[in-house]
């Protein structure tokens, strides 16, 4: 009798944990971290309102993003295309808070304005955007349809 090989086995990947429900939770945390600059940190020469603007609403955007997509995640049908759209508007959120933030950039390389308090501002902004790239990029395959058939070809 002859020896058969086995079959090679594949491998599988270890179970880890659901990126695409992670990252909804985070973004609360981020949504506090964005606001933060605003109520504490290095001082800078700024108006309330441009504080406001550039740090407070998007953090309650980002917030309600996040919000969107921990429920979006606990719909019986699935996240469908919401949790990519929440994650789109924390990357937007993320941009605003960016191009804000840049005239900052410029002013501190002119020594118009201090380094600690620029770079202590514009850490949250740029948590909130790698947070909206992340998300959209991990949530994008979720967000087709898949509960409609394919359409058949005509003949």
């Amino acid at each position: 009798m002859a020896k058969s090989k086995p079959a090679p086995v594949a491998a599988t990947p270890a179970p880890g944990p659901d990126l695409a429900k992670m990252l909804p939770v985070v973004g609360v945390g981020v949504a506090l971290w964005a606001s933060l600059p605003k109520y504490s940190g290095p001082a800078l020469n700024t108006s309330a309102d441009a504080e406001f603007a550039s740090h407070v609403l998007p953090a309650v955007v980002v917030l309600l993003a996040a919000i969107v997509g921990i429920l979006a995640g606990r719909r019986p049908q699935g996240p469908g295309a919401l949790r990519l759209i929440a994650g789109m508007t924390v990357l937007l959120a993320g941009m605003w808070m960016l191009a804000t933030h840049l005239p900052l950039v410029a002013q501190a390389t002119r020594d118009e304005a201090p380094w600690p308090g620029t770079v202590y501002h514009t850490a949250s902004a740029l948590a909130v955007f790698g947070l909206g790239l992340l998300w959209s990029t991990v949530t994008w395959s979720e967000a087709g349809d898949d509960s409609q058939p394919a359409a058949q070809p005509q003949k």
